[in-house]
This record gives structure tokens, sequence and C-alpha cells, in this order.
């Protein structure tokens, strides 16, 4: 009879597949593998763990290994290294998982995978890294700070460098820290539907932790591990899941400043919106159209744009779980002008970026980005925030953002285009937030969000009006 997949299984059949589809996915592929696995909460939870930690200390694991595993005509194959990946990241991470245990699992799992002979040189490198993890080397600081930091931290080596180039050795070293942390889950009340207090009341009434998130104001975090269909409020579309930083984004796009007002609202009371049409560029999965559908009470219609067949189809699943009938999915290319001009009142450019200001969501994002990548995608996005501005009223906003940490593709992108676009000017954001994140806009009068400094999603995003 064979047995029932354990915790362990199932992560290293996630990294395999992980590896085998280019180092991508990783979200997607974990969620197929414990579909089908039938863990118990506990074990999913753990090999949720293992697989993203394994991920997120790719880097540093090997580098460990090499220092392990002696030289060898026939070097050990992709599946035995993830099987040594999995083993090294519990004894050198995990302080509840016993050595022993995690080596024995580790030696079974080789054993089934590639035969005896596997399980002995697993057995062999496993003891021989108990017996030595504390003359464990890494670079040294004092010739490459960099290089250092790189491998102790699982980071390229280019972004090593231009991070500490950046922010100095310090506040680098933070800021990788926080990108190698799990970040919480946090929930965005549909207030077209409901209200936060009475959303906590609710969740917490089914048994699970939360607390109001700190800066958005519709903002919950959750304090345990539930899978999200499993919270209170879900199926009838009382919340969406939206890191805070992307709650703040959207309230730039506010026609008047904070607070809201939210439904109902007083017969004959001018909300601000009127008939105005809004824009939503590459807004799949669709968290933001429908934040927008909240702000604006439902009253404004929005054309959410994305070039994805796909990504449109599961835009309308979510607003259609949130009870929103004002967004219409459109199948467009923004790096392509539109073929209407001066229409919307209000658009969004939340534009494809690096997305290096969400390592901590998806940590596979340091491997697959190069410092070539960023002077690229910020050509893209300089396309499509003209393209954008083209459709935009006299009197109209823009809000341009990005969840990426790098200039060339915020206040760079930006500035260059108010410089050639004299019919725009920036807006300062600062009283469209609420006042604990007003600290958030810095001097040039650009939000920027870090998860070393706010715990967020690392976030840039502008306002800007045409006159």
């Amino acid at each position: 009879m064979k047995k029932p997949p354990t915790a362990r299984d199932a992560a290293f059949e996630a990294l395999a597949r992980w590896r085998a589809a280019g180092h991508r996915r990783a979200e997607v592929i974990l969620d197929q593998v414990l579909g089908r696995a039938g863990l118990e909460p506990r074990d999913r939870r753990l090999a949720s763990e293992l697989t993203y930690g394994v991920i997120r200390n790719l880097i540093n694991l090997d580098h460990v290994l090499s220092q392990f595993i002696k030289p060898s005509k026939k070097p050990a194959s992709p599946e035995i290294i993830d099987i040594l990946r999995l083993a090294v990241y519990q004894v050198l991470y995990l302080d509840r998982v016993p050595a022993h245990a995690a080596v024995n699992e580790a030696v079974g799992l080789a054993k089934t995978t590639a035969g005896r002979g596997a399980g002995g040189f697993v057995n062999a490198v496993m003891r021989s890294l108990i017996r030595g993890k504390g003359a464990i080397s890494y670079p040294d600081p004092e010739k490459s700070l960099a290089g250092y930091l790189a491998v102790k931290y699982s980071y390229p080596g280019w972004l090593a460098k231009r991070w500490v180039g950046r922010y100095g050795a310090a506040e680098a070293k933070e800021l990788m820290e926080a990108g190698n942390s799990v970040p919480p889950l946090t929930l965005r009340a549909n207030t077209l539907k409901t209200n936060r207090d009475s959303l906590i009341e609710k969740i917490k009434a089914g048994g699970i932790e939360c607390e109001a998130a700190r800066y958005a104001p519709d903002g919950i975090t959750i304090n345990s591990h539930t899978p999200v269909p499993e919270i209170p409020g879900y199926r009838e579309g009382l919340f969406a899941v939206q890191d805070e930083a992307a709650q703040l984004v959207s309230l730039l796009l506010s026609k008047k400043p904070f607070p809201l007002q939210y439904p109902p609202i007083p017969e004959g009371e001018d909300t601000g919106w009127g008939d105005i049409r809004i824009l939503d560029v590459a807004a799949a999965p669709g968290g933001k159209s429908a934040h927008i559908a909240a702000i604006s009470g439902g009253l404004s219609p929005i054309a959410s744009l994305d070039i994805g067949l796909d990504k449109l189809w599961r835009l309308k699943e979510n607003t259609n779980r949130l009870g929103i009938r004002s967004v219409m999915p459109v199948r467009a290319d923004i790096s392509k002008a539109l073929p209407v001009k001066r229409v919307f009142g209000a658009a969004l450019l939340d534009a494809p970026c690096s997305a290096l200001g969400v390592i901590r969501r998806r940590p596979e994002i340091k491997y697959a980005r190069s410092e070539d990548d960023i002077a690229r995608i910020s050509r893209l996005q300089a396309l499509m925030l003209k393209n954008v501005s083209e459709t935009i009223k006299p009197g109209g906003v823009i809000v341009y953002s990005v969840c990426s940490t790098e200039p060339e593709e915020g206040e760079e992108v930006v500035d260059a285009f108010l410089a050639s676009n004299r019919d725009f000017i920036k807006d300062d954001p600062v009283s469209y937030l609420p006042p604990i994140a007003r600290s958030l806009v810095d001097e040039t009068g650009y939000m920027r969000t870090y998860p070393h400094r706010h715990g967020l999603d690392g976030f840039f995003a502008a306002r800007m009006v045409r006159i």
C-alpha cells in the first residue's frame, strides 16, 4: 500500500516543478501540488514554508552545500540537490524541526527517488553539515560587502550592489531581510457591502485573529494561517485580498480629499464623481478596479484593460464575487495608442514592472530579473504612460504606480513624462491619504512604501492632473 504524501514530499514535488518551469510560477505550482496532496492544514503550512523557504534562501543554501559536497566526476542530480536544499533549510532555519528528523526524511526521499546509493550520499552530506555548520564560511565583507550580502541573504550580485550603493550597507541588509520575510495576509473590506469594523467582528466571530491595518482605512490584517476561502465573508464578497500599499495607491485617484464618503450617500449630495468615466490599465486580477469602484460608490463606469483573456476572465470572476457591476473588462494592448482621446476623467496605470518591491510575496522574482530588465521595462512604462495620458480630459487625473523600489521605474518615468507634457502637472497626493499615511509622501511629492521601513510592499505612486 502506497504511503500518503508528507509535507516534505509535496515541497519536493513543488520545487521540482518550479525548477522545470524555469524558476517561475511558484505560487501557482504550489497551489496545484497542495490541491492534489490532500494534506492536513498543519502539513499544508509546513509544505508551503519549506517550498518558499528554499526559494527565498536558494543562493545561501547552494553556497552552504558547496562546502560539504565533495567534487565528483558525476555531480548530484537536480532532484538530489532539491532534497538536500530542503534538508539544509530545515537544519539551518527551522528550530522546531529536529535535525535527525530532517535528515531521516531526506534520506528516505532520496532512496525513493534515486535508490539506496543516493540515500547514502544524502546521509553523508547532511551528517557532515551538521557536524561542521559552525564553520560555514561566507565571502569576506571587507573585500566585498555587496558580495557578502548577496550570498548571505540570497540576492543576485547586481541587485545587492545596487541597493548597497543607494541605501548604504545597513539599510540594504534590512531591505533584504524584509524581502525574505513572510508577508502578512491583508484584506480590504468591500465598502459597497460592509465596513471594516463590521467585517472585523464577523471574522473574529469565526475564530480568526485579525486587526485593523495600520495605514489603509479599509485594511484588515489576518493574524492566523487560514486559507482565504475559509475566512468569513469571502463567499459573500465582503472583502478582497490586497496589500495596504496597493490600497493606498487607489485612494490617490479619489475626487475629494480624505476621508472618503462611502455609500449610502445622502440623496442629492455631490459625491464629486458624477458621470466620470474611469480607466484602469493593466487591471488584472482586478483588485484596484474593485477598490476604485468602491471609492466611487459604484457610480462611475470603469474600463479595466488588460492584454490577456485569461487575466480578464479572472478579473471578471473577482469583481463578480464582490458584487461589482460598474467594471467592464476590455482586452487592449496599452503599449499601442488607444482609439479614444480625452474621454476619461480619471485613470490608474499600475504599470508592469520589475516587481522588486514585492519580493517577500514573490521571492522567485529575485532570480528572474536582471539589471537590463529595469531599463527595458522603464521604456515600456514611459510608452504606456504617454498612451494613457492621451485619453484624459482636461481636469482629469492620472495615478501612475509600480510595485518596484527602483527609481528608473518610478520618479524617472514620471519626471520625464512631465518634462515633455506641459499640460500635465504633478498633484500633491497628501490630502487623499489618511493622516497616518501622509508621511509616506516624500519631499518630491511622490508616495513611496518599503517593506523594511513600513511593513508594506514596496510601491511608488504619483498623482498627475491635466490642466
